[in-house]
């Protein structure tokens, strides 16, 4: 039997006239790229860079590959060992029952990606390569199944995903470098918190660390940064980043409230909490001016 294709359909959801667009925009990892290429332009604008389009293409462009693949081996090792299929969600569902055009997209977007590689500023291209072999690194341990994993993955994958949307900015930061490296870290831990809300959401048996206090520490930690910026695109950012963690801080404590309740529809599903964990992350649209 094609373990594939005893995969579950859609949720329902999926099929909300509303709620198309967002979880279209889930199921087909675009909400990691998006916030990725948004970040990195916005910590760039915070001192004073102006990021190459190119440099953004290839963050966007990497990030998405590093999504796709990171499900996809997630739906085949289920496949080898139906006991994991217990931690798989409709993403990976999604990406096993359209592994083959994924596979295909993922061929153009990487033949892309080497066009625009060759027009990288060598400075960004050498930072660039750092993270992606730290990545590919990260890859192999996790997906290896004779490899022991005993580090959290939360604090890996924030830390990785922090670094890579500041590359665009390290270079041309200059004096304000400190102040980059200072909200890279706010950051840093924002996508941890991210990472593990998401965890603790959808598997509540094994809830650490406590949503709700780590929010309030990401939370403090910007009100700290914020305090300290030189520039306004950083005050702003920070004021950003203050405001993501607040917005996860909130979805922990409804979502807590409405599982004590017990009753149909208190709680929200699974995938609406991961749509809504990503979409916390969007704040610098709303704070940062336009210009390019």
């Amino acid at each position: 039997m094609d373990v594939v294709a005893s995969f579950p359909r859609a949720s329902a959801d999926r099929r909300s006239r509303f709620a198309f667009i967002p979880v279209t925009w889930h199921l087909l990892s675009l909400d990691a790229p998006t916030v990725a290429v948004l970040w990195a332009w916005s910590l760039a604008r915070a001192v004073g860079v102006h990021p190459a389009a190119t440099t953004l293409a290839v963050l966007g462009a990497g990030t998405w590959l590093i999504y796709v693949a990171d499900r996809l081996l997630d739906g085949h090792a289920a496949g080898r060992a139906p006991g994991m299929a217990r931690d798989l969600r409709e993403r990976h569902y999604f990406h096993a029952r359209h592994r083959r055009a994924l596979l295909i997209a993922g061929a153009a977007v990487c033949a892309a990606l080497v066009f625009l590689i060759t027009r990288m500023p060598a400075a960004e291209l050498r930072e660039d390569a750092w993270i992606f072999a730290a990545v590919a690194a990260y890859s192999v341990v996790v997906h290896q199944p004779f490899v022991r994993v005993r580090f959290p993955r939360e604090l890996i994958v924030g830390l990785v995903f922090a670094c890579a949307c500041a590359v665009p900015a390290w270079a041309a930061a200059g004096e304000l470098r400190t102040q980059l490296i200072a909200l890279t870290a706010v950051f840093a831990a924002l996508c941890f918190l991210n990472c593990s809300a998401i965890h603790a959401w959808e598997q509540p048996q094994r809830r650490w660390p406590r949503v709700t206090l780590l929010a309030l520490c990401v939370a403090v930690a910007a009100i700290g940064v914020t305090l300290t910026m030189r520039t306004t695109e950083g005050i702003r950012l920070g004021v950003a980043l203050l405001a993501s963690a607040l917005l996860l801080f909130a979805l922990d404590r409804d979502q807590r409230r409405g599982l004590r309740k017990r009753a149909p529809g208190a709680a929200l599903s699974a995938l609406a909490l991961r749509i809504l964990a990503d979409a916390a992350l969007l704040t610098p649209l709303l704070l940062l001016p336009w210009k390019l």
